[in-house]
């Protein structure tokens, strides 16, 4: 029962997105852990009760600090009103959520298909309604007999409103090249995991149709890792890095949309350096000779192989931890460093790009490290003389304070 004392905790994974309406401004609460379907919008003054919804106030305490912030005394049973209905919406950590939670992660593991949990909340989930989405960024036009063959290729994850010309630029160079039999992309496990890559064997759902997971290609890279490669297929199932590609895929390609290996990458940081770049690790080093015999092997049976990283740069400003204001020139100079680190990117030098990163200690927060370095190894085993091509930037600015960084690169 939800008294004075109940002490509220916003649900993990929640995403809180100011928004503009007719009627004014507004924050509209996301679940990015796909444990419900619904969207709450509410007024922007809201965020003034949700900031202290973190499990260690009181109701009692919340209106205790409203009154301190604005001045205002909010009636208790107005706020006990508005947590009921956010627990109504599953919105909260509760045992009920931990239910809803066990039973969700209890029917992936059994599932041969990854849901799209962000299709009606990042993307429509409608066909009709997506392909105009979709066609604001792009429109697909595709080549009667493309002759272009692309090895690589590096496209954002940030949310598709905010990146979609970026993707375009990607997505327009790859549906305008030859389709390959075979991509294998490399996307940010932003939750974690242990294992350096996250494989799954699961096919990603999409509105167009399913993404097919290649379940040889799948079996031949189990036989050169030191673990069971699916260990962890649980962070595949809200990561939304590569769920993003999935959808691009299919809506440039659709029915002609070839087989995909999806690779989450954790975070090398853990046990590499500056001094010690992931190609110094011996276990590490042995699985990029080993996967370099691999690809090389498809090679020569004629597969076209097309490698793509879901990734973004920098994530600077409140929001992410830092306790500056963000000005002009800090935008600037990450902008500047940013694009020092992309043209190490088209070079191919994957440890030149690790070390100058980790020099700082990665102090703009580069979420695309350890995925950009796998892309980068699997390209050059493919075409160590290919080069890249920048053709776009760009920084988005993040509501709650800051900004994320974002690319698109073709080799």
């Amino acid at each position: 029962m939800i008294t004075s004392d109940y002490k509220p905790l916003i649900k993990a994974e929640t995403e809180i997105i100011p928004a503009k309406t007719d009627k004014g401004e507004v924050i509209i609460l996301k679940d990015n852990e796909g444990l419900t379907n619904q969207t709450i919008v509410m007024p922007i003054e809201t965020i003034a009760l949700i900031q202290f919804f973190n499990g260690q106030n009181s109701i009692k305490d919340i209106q205790s600090q409203i009154l301190k912030l604005t001045s205002q005394i909010i009636p208790e049973h107005e706020i006990i009103e508005f947590v009921k209905q956010l627990d109504e919406a599953n919105f909260l950590e509760n045992e009920k959520i931990k239910k809803i939670r066990i039973k969700s992660y209890e029917e992936f593991k059994k599932s041969d298909i990854r849901k799209a949990i962000h299709k009606g909340l990042s993307y429509p989930e409608n066909i009709l309604e997506l392909t105009s989405f979709m066609s604001k960024f792009h429109k697909v036009e595709q080549t009667p007999f493309p002759t272009k063959i692309l090895t690589g290729a590096v496209a954002p994850h940030i949310d598709i409103i905010k990146g979609g010309t970026v993707y375009s630029k990607t997505y327009s160079e790859i549906g305008n090249s030859q389709i390959p039999d075979l991509i294998i992309a490399f996307g940010v496990s932003h939750k974690g995991g242990n294992s350096p890559f996250i494989f799954t064997k699961k096919d990603y759902e999409t509105p167009y149709g399913n993404m097919i997971t290649d379940k040889e290609i799948y079996n031949r890279f189990k036989e050169i890792l030191w673990y069971e490669p699916d260990d962890e297929e649980i962070f595949h199932k809200n990561e939304h890095s590569l769920e993003f590609q999935a959808l691009w895929l299919k809506y440039i390609w659709r029915e002609k949309t070839p087989k995909w290996l999806p690779i989450l990458v954790t975070d090398f940081e853990r046990f590499s350096s500056e001094e010690n770049p992931p190609s110094k690790i011996e276990y590490m080093e042995k699985f990029f000779t080993d996967s370099e015999i691999l690809l090389k092997s498809l090679l020569k049976e004629n597969k076209k192989i097309l490698i793509l990283a879901g990734v973004d740069l920098s994530h600077m400003g409140q929001r992410f931890g830092d306790d500056f204001p963000i000005t002009g020139e800090i935008k600037k100079q990450t902008e500047e460093f940013d694009k020092k680190l992309l043209n190490l990117v088209a070079e191919l030098k994957a440890d030149e790009f690790f070390k100058e990163i980790l020099k700082n200690q990665n102090s703009t927060k580069i979420c695309g490290l350890s995925a950009i370095y796998c892309a980068l190894r699997f390209i050059k085993s493919i075409n160590p003389e290919i080069r890249g091509k920048i053709l776009d930037y760009s920084q988005a600015n993040d509501p709650f304070g800051g900004f994320v960084s974002f690319a698109s690169i073709i080799f």
